[in-house]
């Protein structure tokens, strides 16, 4: 990886932030594993008596969790997965990807972050290899529903563009909530821009269709309910901001996990984007968690 072309987007950072996500970078390389003809890429710490599986958002690649990384590798083995471009974008194979990730590096039992797309993989996860689960994290995530129609859409138009029309696309529409800019939160905002930024130009038209599909299936394909997991023993903890997008789905989650806990962030910490913008309370209420 050039990690000196990728740092031209911070280029604007304090010193230490930029310093910070420099040593990150060099630091943080990545296992590679073949699955079914796709190479999966992950960051594995090697070290800790307990796992930590960090699943990212959408469009996004595992250093999204560099915050989550550095204070959690302290305590906890990090598993950190990156979704490659998948020939069958689908939760199932998603799933049974982490699944094999978890057999080659030995680890039967594991804790687990699902953030935003990654909370839906891991509620399907859970459902498909709950017993390696012992800890759930969903965090300012939603389940299947109705009531969510963008991705039922099946964005034919993306499919059939040339490459370079479907990222001039997106990247155009890209651009962060107006609630994870408008806060009172200073701690890594500019970061945040920052990141964002890195990630949109880093888009490829087949990183654009597998997160769209994945999404899709998701919603089209699934139907939960409030028995899927009555066996399971682990424990499950659900997180979202009262100034998050999709706070609307807060409700539903209650319903479908009766016997989880569950946390509101208050309005001003990053909404949606709490965990990367304000991490140092966002890590607090994960760790406290885990350590129940």
């Amino acid at each position: 990886m050039n990690h000196s072309k990728a740092m031209k987007y911070y280029a604007k950072l304090s010193n230490n932030q930029k310093e910070y996500v420099k040593q990150f970078k060099i630091a943080h390389s990545e296992k590679s594993i073949y699955i079914d003809g796709v190479i999966w890429n992950y960051y594995d710490s090697e070290k800790g008596d307990e796992s930590l599986l960090l699943l990212h958002g959408g469009f996004v690649d595992f250093d999204m969790w560099i915050h989550q990384i550095m204070e959690f590798k302290k305590e906890y083995r990090i598993i950190a997965p990156t979704c490659p471009v998948l020939p069958k974008p689908v939760m199932k194979v998603y799933s049974d990807a982490l699944h094999q990730i978890l057999i080659k590096e030995k680890i039967s039992i594991t804790n687990l972050i699902g953030y935003s797309e990654g909370g839906l993989i891991a509620q399907c996860f859970l459902r498909d290899y709950s017993s390696t689960i012992s800890k759930a994290i969903l965090s300012q995530t939603f389940y299947p529903s109705n009531g969510i129609t963008y991705y039922k859409n099946d964005f034919k138009l993306f499919k059939i563009l040339p490459s370079f029309l479907t990222t001039l696309i997106f990247r155009l529409a890209a651009k962060p909530d107006k609630e994870e800019l408008n806060h009172d939160s200073t701690e890594w905002i500019e970061w945040y821009k920052c990141y964002f930024k890195e990630n949109k130009y880093k888009l490829t038209k087949g990183k654009i269709i597998t997160h769209i599909n994945l999404m899709s299936d998701f919603v089209r394909n699934y139907i939960f309910n409030a028995k899927d997991l009555i066996s399971w023993k682990g424990k499950m903890l659900v997180t979202v901001s009262e100034d998050d997008v999709i706070l609307k789905y807060f409700d539903g989650l209650r319903k479908l996990y009766p016997n989880a806990e569950y946390h509101m962030f208050p309005n001003g910490l990053g909404a949606h984007s709490i965990g990367l913008i304000t991490p140092s309370v966002y890590n607090k209420r994960i760790s406290l968690f885990l350590k129940q």
